[in-house]
């Protein structure tokens, strides 16, 4: 309902005090309405900049149209001069402890839109003359935490999915998509590098009662890929979608896009 997931949410109790929802005699949270207006607020001031440790007191003048608001340096800021730092010097070990923490405590939306995708611009700049190391290790160290967080999401997933790709080198953007779909609720099966051969796919789909097909890719699909998925699209009872780049490379092709 919210787009927050249950160990973001947990998280924000435990550690920062932002939520107190009953519990049942079994001890699962039951979050009211009135929780569920509290967290889309969090999301607000998080996608305002606002650090996740200055939002409490938001909360407590939300409804207050009087005095001076409490002023946050902008999260994405702070974020984006920590993990760098923690990048162009090469600190692997920091820079685990900097994404295992973010990626817990924020919607993955707003982690990609916070810090990814800044990220990938400052590395990216004309004058860094380190970039293919530091793209590496981002790379190297994106993938091991999207890897143990969607490991980790399989104990509470309640449907299954496969994302695969044609890509000939796997981007580790796959990982982050793969991070996404975990966090919607779905057991996860990664099959990268797959050039254009789904045969038998449909039957292990079926046989494992797979919901939904995944097809994400940054490069075009080749004419064989694309009959492939057409004909795999008949035979399934359920949706295939594309994500990244080629669904727009290839919006026309299938009916559903991602």
């Amino acid at each position: 309902m919210t787009g927050v997931n249950p160990v973001t949410l947990r998280a924000w109790q435990r550690r920062y005090g932002l939520l107190n929802p009953m519990r049942t005699e079994q001890g699962y949270r039951v979050y009211s309405q009135a929780d569920i207006d509290k967290i889309r607020q969090i999301v607000v001031w998080l996608e305002k900049g606002v650090a996740i440790s200055k939002v409490r007191p938001l909360l407590d003048e939300h409804e207050s149209t009087e005095g001076e608001k409490p002023q946050a340096e902008p999260q994405a800021a702070q974020h984006l001069e920590a993990v760098t730092s923690a990048l162009f010097d090469c600190r692997g070990k920091k820079l685990d402890q900097l994404l295992t923490q973010l990626m817990k405590e924020y919607p993955s939306e707003l982690f990609i839109k916070q810090v990814v995708n800044p990220v990938e611009q400052a590395i990216g700049r004309a004058d860094n003359p380190l970039a293919n190391i530091q793209q590496a290790l981002w790379q190297s160290a994106m993938t091991e935490r999207c890897l143990a967080l969607v490991t980790k999401a399989r104990k509470r997933a309640a449907k299954r999915c496969f994302l695969i790709s044609f890509d000939q080198h796997v981007h580790y953007r796959l990982w982050l998509k793969a991070w996404l779909l975990a966090e919607k609720g779905y057991d996860v099966t990664i099959l990268p590098n797959l050039e254009s051969k789904l045969m038998g796919l449909s039957a292990a789909m079926t046989a494992s009662q797979v919901e939904a097909l995944f097809v994400f890719g940054e490069q075009r699909i080749s004419q064989q890929g694309l009959s492939q998925l057409v004909s795999l699209q008949r035979q399934l009872d359920c949706s295939i979608q594309l994500m990244g780049s080629i669904a727009t490379i290839h919006h026309d092709v299938l009916v559903q896009q991602s």
